[in-house]
């Protein structure tokens, strides 16, 4: 098993694990870098040709893991993205979305760089356009929770609650080589117990490699019983002083 981290390692955005085993080639996610000093990776070639990708795992559908699967598909990929039922129909909307105002900042961007007589720091064309996102809505492939799905010889991917967003897995890969069981939980962005419309992240028992999301990993979180209370009081003082409140 050769495992490679392509993104969110050492930043929080543009989550991309490679994985390869049993002459089968996936990624976990393929997501955007949205941090300011990062994004010019998104226009960088990707390290390995996507025409050798087998097929992409997909673990929610937030802009910084999916968001570069447009780029993916445009330079040659033509396998599968799996992923949950909810996530194939909320990436359909981020990615058009995306599309549609990168388009937009290209062109804006031009226009004054234009008038400043300057370059930006960035290529002042999108990254890929609305014909692109549409592009991979072909590809994608709904997967029930819990259902084992078979993506190359003796490698099988199960989705799994993540209580993140609509449709957010864990997704646990199981690998078989010379008669032995490897398990490989990647947690994509773990979500918290107890929210009124999401399923509570799953638990799992046992595994043999663990990939897991760190991002409030140096915090404690503050107890769920008060958060309303504290919602209520934001809202209160920002529509006393006469501001604006946008949920």
């Amino acid at each position: 098993i050769k495992l490679s981290f392509l993104g969110a390692a050492q930043n929080v955005t543009g989550s991309r694990y490679l994985v390869e085993v049993n002459n089968v080639r996936f990624l976990v996610d393929c997501g955007l870098y949205q941090e300011r000093d990062l994004r010019g990776r998104n226009w960088e070639p990707f390290s390995i040709p996507p025409d050798t990708i087998d097929a992409v795992l997909l673990t929610h559908a937030h802009l910084d893991h999916c968001g570069l699967l447009p780029k993916l598909v445009c330079e040659g990929f033509k396998g599968r993205i799996y992923c949950t039922a909810g996530t194939s129909e909320v990436a359909k909307i981020i990615l058009m979305d995306s599309a549609k105002i990168q388009q937009e900042d290209a062109e804006f961007k031009r226009e004054r760089h234009q008038r400043e007589g300057r370059k930006g720091r960035y290529p002042e064309v999108s990254l890929y356009t609305t014909d692109d996102a549409s592009g991979c809505f072909p590809l994608l492939s709904p997967i029930p929770y819990g259902e084992p799905v078979q993506i190359g010889d003796g490698v099988a991917a199960t989705f799994y609650d993540a209580g993140h967003i609509l449709g957010s897995s864990m997704i646990k890969v199981v690998i078989s080589q010379n008669g032995e069981k490897r398990t490989v939980i990647f947690s994509g962005d773990v979500g918290r117990w107890d929210k009124p419309i999401l399923r509570d992240p799953t638990l799992f028992d046992e595994a043999d490699y663990v990939l897991v999301e760190s991002t409030y990993g140096d915090r404690l979180h503050q107890n769920q019983g008060t958060i309303g209370d504290e919602l209520a009081g934001v809202i209160n003082s920002t529509v006393e002083s006469g501001g604006n409140v946008l949920i």
